[in-house]
């Protein structure tokens, strides 16, 4: 059997053995509610670790509601801005009372913390939340090692985390949402959204995926929900896709390119960028990488490919960071990944040109040897 071949039939035994050892709908919700009872009264810190998007706003929410129930009051922090168009319409347009975290932000009254939707734990106030209880860490993503949560639930065969969510909401709430409850709708619309956004309109959903959209469905704002995912393309994330179009190389089916300098708040037009390319004919896997704020080298893998999985692929070309304890990059099993590179100290280097040049030359190394084609 060929060596690609092998790889998929094992990728495919493996989301087998999860699917089996899956937790039945609704038998999780338990668990949670027994820890959230524990800690009634106190104050929980939701927090969103990476770059906000509608799996971990949504799932965030859900969180909040499910804490308020038991007379938790909570806040939802954020350690980077809001930069995606479809984003900022969702914070917008469902008042999400998103907090991003300065020096300014109290931590003092919050005595749990939770996190929803991350591989990683790790965070800019790591040790101020050294005297805080961990209560709470769910994800679909795949599992980089031990949480020391009270309760902990990592399903990898989810398409997104908010569909977790929406299976406790189903025993939380075992009449349904009310579409009459201006709060629920908030709520249903959001991890909608979440579920549609994360798994390429449910083209990549899973059971559970599917059976948290016919939960919510009755108490969803169809209207609110079209517009949100109707958002237009900013002139930045379009100028960083004209660039990407320009600046692309192509190896046999393998796509690779980069978007040069580009903007915190502009960020997330690097995925866009690399979901563009993916629909060009006779590709099916891209890799689009950028110099963020001219400190890390960001980047993003989208691929429709049976053989490449983006995260043993992005680990094995970009490898370990010994000073943080974790892979420069990763991403799920299936069909897209990221990837943070510090400069460091070269981040000084007042020219420019010749820090894009060797970023460019170092990542392009990296790829073209993990796809065979490093004499190139």
């Amino acid at each position: 059997m060929p060596e690609s071949a092998a790889e998929t039939t094992a990728e495919s035994r493996l989301r087998a053995v999860k699917r089996a050892e899956a937790p039945l709908p609704g038998t999780r919700w338990k668990d949670l509610a027994a820890v959230l009872q524990a800690h009634r009264g106190e104050r929980l810190l939701i927090l969103l670790t990476g770059y906000p998007d509608p799996d971990n706003i949504g799932s965030g929410l859900a969180l909040q509601h499910l804490a308020e129930l038991y007379d938790i009051e909570t806040a939802l922090l954020s350690f980077y801005e809001v930069s995606h168009q479809e984003n900022r319409a969702l914070v917008k347009r469902l008042a999400v009372d998103l907090q991003l975290y300065d020096e300014r932000f109290d931590l003092d009254p919050y005595s749990i913390y939770a996190f929803v939707d991350t591989a990683k734990s790790e965070t800019p106030i790591h040790e101020e939340l050294a005297d805080k209880k961990l209560i709470a860490f769910v994800d679909h993503h795949k599992k980089l090692g031990e949480v020391a949560a009270e309760f902990v639930d990592i399903r990898e065969d989810a398409g997104s985390t908010c569909a977790i969510f929406a299976d406790y909401l189903r025993s939380a709430h075992p009449q349904g949402l009310d579409p009459n409850d201006p709060g629920h709708i908030r709520l249903a619309t959001a991890l909608m959204h979440g579920i549609r956004s994360d798994t390429a309109l449910l083209l990549r959903g899973s059971q559970l995926d599917f059976e948290a959209c016919a939960f919510l469905w009755g108490a969803v704002d169809q209207a609110l929900l079209k517009r949100i995912s109707a958002q237009s393309l900013s002139p930045a994330v379009m100028d960083m896709i004209q660039a990407a179009l320009e600046r692309k190389r192509v190896y046999d089916n393998f796509l690779f390119s980069d978007v040069g300098f580009v903007r915190k708040e502009h960020r997330d037009g690097i995925p866009q960028a690399a979901d563009f390319l993916l629909s060009r004919e006779g590709i099916d896997t891209v890799l689009v990488f950028g110099i963020v704020d001219g400190r890390t080298i960001d980047g993003s893998l989208r691929t429709r490919s049976d053989t490449i999985n983006p995260d043993s692929f992005l680990k094995k070309t970009f490898g370990f960071d010994e000073e943080r304890g974790s892979h420069y990059g990763g991403g799920n099993i299936r069909d897209k990944g990221g990837f943070q590179i510090p400069i460091g100290f070269l981040a000084q280097h007042k020219d420019r040109e010749m820090l894009y040049r060797l970023a460019w030359e170092v990542i392009h190394e990296k790829v073209c040897e993990s796809i065979g084609r490093a004499e190139e």
